[in-house]
């Protein structure tokens, strides 16, 4: 899905949302900000599709990974 598809759907569903919130009763509390589906679709996160496998970004990942590891092992048992 393109990015303006994503934004033409986001916009079909605000508007669904505004004529059901106008249909319905509204809440006593006050009108709930409806969530932002744009902020779900994994394209727009970081990295993303466009990630490149780029050496630096490689030896950073390894090196989160060990540290993990190494957090993870219980030295006092060996």
């Amino acid at each position: 899905m393109s990015l303006k598809q994503t934004l033409k759907k986001a916009k079909q569903i605000e508007r669904q949302l505004d004529n059901q919130t106008e249909a319905g009763a509204q809440h006593s509390l006050g009108t709930m900000k409806p969530r932002n589906y744009l902020a779900l679709d994994p394209l727009l996160r970081k990295g993303g599709l466009h990630e490149k496998e780029d050496i630096d970004i490689v030896r950073k990942k390894r090196r989160r990974e060990t540290k993990q590891q190494l957090r993870k092992t219980d030295w006092l048992s060996e």
